[in-house]
Formats: C-alpha cells, sequence, structure tokens
C-alpha cells in the first residue's frame, strides 16, 4: 500500500518547468531625440555559472512592415554608447526594417544606458615608445599594471569579463529574451571582433553574420597575420607615392632614418617626432584619401628643414594614440611577454615593410598598452567552424584585405570591396551600394557575386 502511495504521489506531483528567459518590457527610451526607439532591461549572468547578474539596456528600431525576425548591430568603438549610434543612423535600416526589427545594446562596462559601467580611465592613450632593454619594457609593464589596476578596483569580476567573448554571451542572451532561434548580426569595425566571438561560441544560432572594416581575430598564427597586416599598410602608402612628386618615397625613407636617430622637433605642437611616431602619424593623416595627401608632402617638406609640426594630430594631442584604455583589447588579444619579443616582431616588420614599419595599431599601440595587464587573454584569436552559413563582408582600402581573411574561412561568403579611403562602409560611410547588399542579404539569405565592388 506505501509503495502505491508513494507512486501515486510522483504521478500526480507536477514535475516544474524549465525557468522561462527573461521577457524584454519595451518603453520610450531614456535619449532625447530618439522617439522611434525603445528600449528594455534585461539581466544577464555576468560570466558562465556565476550566480551575479548584470542589467544591460537594450533598444530596438521597430520593423515598418511585417515582423519576421530582428538583426542585433554593434557599431564598433570598442564603446559603449551603441544605443546613442543606433538613434544617429536610423536611415541605414530603412530596408531591412520592412521586415525586421533592429537592435543594440550598450555594452558591459563601458559607459552608456547600461546598469555595469567600470569606473575608469576612458580617455585618449598616448602610444608608448618601443622599449630599448628589457628594464625599459617592465617599467612599461609596470606603468600598464597600475592603469589598469586602478580600473579593476572599482569592480574586479566585471573587469575580468570584459572581452569580446562575454559581449558575444550577452548578445545570445538578447536573442533568447528577444525569442529568435536564430540570430542575424552585424558587427562594425570592432562589432567584427564581437561578431566572431558569437560565430565561434553559438554557430548553430547564426542565420546571418556581416562585418565591415574588421580585424581578423578568427586565425591560428598571429604572427602571420601581423606580417600580413604590415604588407597591407605598405601597399597604401604605395598609393600616396605613385600620387606625390616623385622622389617623393625616397625623401620619406630619409627621414624617418633622421627621426629614428634624433627625434625632430614639432615646436607648433609642443612635441618631438621619433621614426616610428611620424610613420604612424602620416599614415593617419594619408587615411582620408588623396584630398589629404597634399598636407602630408607638404609635412614632409617642412620636416627635412627641422619642423615636423605638420604631422601632429592636434596642438592637444600630438602624439599617436588611441581613446578608451584598452579594456577589452588587452582580453582579446595576444601581449608581448618580453622585450625580445616586441624587438623581434619590429625588426620583422621593419624589413617587411620598410615605409610603414610596425607603426600600425596591432603591432605597436595595443601590444605596448596591454603588456603587464593583471589578468590573463580570456579570448584570443581561434578559427571560426567552417560549419557556419556563408558570410557577408566588406572594406576599404585601408580593412577590405582583413575583413576577406575573415569571411573566406567559411565555404560561400563573399567579401564586397571597395576602391577608396574610408572606414565602415555599412554604418559610418552609409555606402548605398553596400548597404543595398547588406539588407538583401539579412532579410532574404542573397549574397552578392564574388568580386562586387561599391562605388
Amino acid at each position: 500500500m506505501f509503495k502505491t502511495l508513494t507512486a501515486l504521489a510522483v504521478l500526480t506531483t507536477p514535475v516544474s518547468a524549465p525557468t522561462p528567459p527573461p521577457s524584454l518590457q519595451w518603453s520610450p527610451c531614456p535619449l532625447a531625440g530618439a522617439p522611434q526607439l525603445q528600449c528594455a532591461d534585461l539581466p544577464v549572468a555576468l560570466s558562465p555559472g556565476n550566480d551575479r547578474t548584470i542589467t544591460l539596456k537594450v533598444a530596438r528600431l521597430p520593423a515598418t512592415g511585417a515582423k519576421k525576425g530582428s538583426v542585433l548591430v554593434n557599431f564598433g568603438g570598442p564603446q559603449g554608447h551603441q544605443i546613442a549610434s543606433l538613434a544617429s543612423r536610423t536611415q541605414i535600416f530603412d530596408k531591412i526594417r520592412t521586415s525586421m526589427d533592429v537592435v543594440t545594446w550598450d555594452p558591459r562596462g563601458y559607459p552608456g544606458l547600461s546598469g555595469a559601467v567600470l569606473q575608469c580611465d576612458w580617455g585618449f592613450v598616448r602610444t608608448p615608445a618601443f622599449p630599448a632593454d628589457q628594464a625599459g619594457f617592465d617599467r612599461l609593464a609596470a606603468a600598464n599594471r597600475a592603469r589598469a589596476a586602478t580600473c579593476r578596483s572599482t569592480d574586479p569580476e566585471l573587469f575580468d569579463h570584459m572581452d569580446s567573448a562575454s559581449d558575444a554571451r550577452d548578445a545570445d542572451a538578447i536573442r533568447t529574451a528577444l525569442g529568435e532561434d536564430e540570430m542575424n548580426f552585424l558587427g562594425l569595425s570592432y562589432g567584427g571582433t564581437i561578431a566572431q566571438s558569437y560565430a565561434r561560441l553559438f554557430p548553430h544560432r547564426v542565420r546571418t553574420l556581416y562585418v565591415d572594416g574588421t580585424r581578423n581575430h578568427s586565425l591560428r598564427s598571429w604572427e602571420r597575420e601581423l606580417d600580413t597586416v604590415a604588407r597591407e599598410s605598405e601597399r597604401f602608402m604605395d598609393r600616396f607615392f605613385a600620387w606625390a612628386p616623385a622622389g617623393t618615397e625616397k625623401r620619406w625613407r630619409a627621414l624617418i632614418a633622421e627621426a629614428a636617430r634624433e627625434p625632430i622637433p614639432a615646436p607648433q605642437a609642443g612635441a618631438r617626432f621619433d621614426g616610428t611616431q611620424l610613420q604612424a602619424l602620416a599614415f593617419l593623416k594619408l587615411r582620408p584619401g588623396p584630398a589629404r595627401w597634399g598636407d602630408v608632402v607638404a609635412a614632409i617638406t617642412a620636416a627635412e628643414a627641422g619642423d615636423a609640426s605638420g604631422f601632429a594630430l592636434s596642438s592637444r594631442q600630438p602624439y599617436p594614440g588611441a581613446p578608451g584604455g584598452g579594456y577589452k583589447e588587452c582580453l582579446d588579444l595576444p601581449r608581448p611577454a618580453a622585450q625580445r619579443n616586441v624587438a623581434r616582431t619590429v625588426k620583422r616588420l621593419r624589413a617587411i615593410a620598410p615605409n610603414t614599419g610596425a607603426s600600425f595599431a596591432l603591432a605597436w599601440h595595443l601590444p605596448l598598452t596591454c603588456a603587464g595587464w593583471p589578468v590573463p587573454v580570456a579570448n584570443p584569436p581561434a578559427p571560426m567552424p567552417r560549419t557556419l552559413p556563408p558570410l557577408l563582408g566588406a572594406g576599404t582600402w585601408q580593412d577590405y584585405g582583413s575583413t576577406r581573411r575573415v569571411v573566406e574561412q567559411i565555404p560561400g561568403s563573399r567579401a564586397i570591396g571597395h576602391d577608396g579611403p574610408g572606414h565602415n562602409l555599412f554604418g559610418a560611410m552609409a555606402n548605398p551600394c553596400v548597404i543595398d547588399h547588406v539588407s538583401r542579404y539579412v532579410t532574404e539569405r542573397r549574397l552578392p557575386p564574388r568580386g562586387t565592388m561599391c562605388p
């Protein structure tokens, strides 16, 4: 009798259902000048297996026609104000919105509308000089560690989970809350690193994935990627030398050699530039395209006469550098362990690319500002699964190569080229041709023909 009652009790006791995913309660966004946007709060796990949750602010631009799905977008940076970015460029999504909501979120840690924000210095970080010896490297690493520790002390757990893989997990939590089985992801600029991380973690959830002007974070050999980027930077300079007066390249090499021996004063900016700094500054000034290239020719002429002021970024920030602190990049990218590693890489890159050398961010700014970081790399580069559906990418002179190397890993993928300068064709540049192709890809899964170029 006892066994019978027990069995009946088991049969009649209700089984607890799985906890449903949190739903998004949409309301007007707390953002001036964004009447079309709706916002919601979403609690997400700080990390896998961690009971602590943080709250993300999610925003959507609702579909204007019958909704068939959603597309998630990250505009890059990396930065926190993604919702404000969406509010400022709603028109680029007009064709996608005929059948899809456009969704974004303010990422964890960064200033913005989300609840979990690190209290850090998000300002400009000047790129240090390459250390001449191990003692110099140790001083550099100690300074980086101290800067990071100041930020980390405000919330160590959150600081340690600022990598793009953590953002990708947040993106998948948003997908679940939206009730979508599959994800359409637009990763622009550094957002492409988050998109690649999502593809590695959740390949079965990818419906479409578009990357634009992104770094290649899906590789096996970081040193080989640095070599390739150095060659691409050199080819960009070759465009300038082909445009400039005869003999400019020879004069340029003599100038950077002179600056390597003794930095050249830039009195109008209160600065002095060595050869690597001149290489980086020239590249930044050439990047907007031929309309500005005459300024660089004039700067070379003035620097030959002893005044390198024409290369300064501004009187306030004359030197190369970048904003944002590197708090995400230092968890996503390899970093050197010793000065000999830096010296070996620099020597190799200068041989590969004598006009630009190791002056680009992946070889200079990021390794030197991340050396000594107090936590290990959490999300190192790694290949994406080849089982992904075909991807789409796009890029300019500056970044087509790296973007193509991302998408071409997946059979059937396409990369759109733009024979011109600039960065972020879909977002910042709002290229109409690219917008058309991306809109068709996301809504209909239609890819452009191989070799497609957009004017």
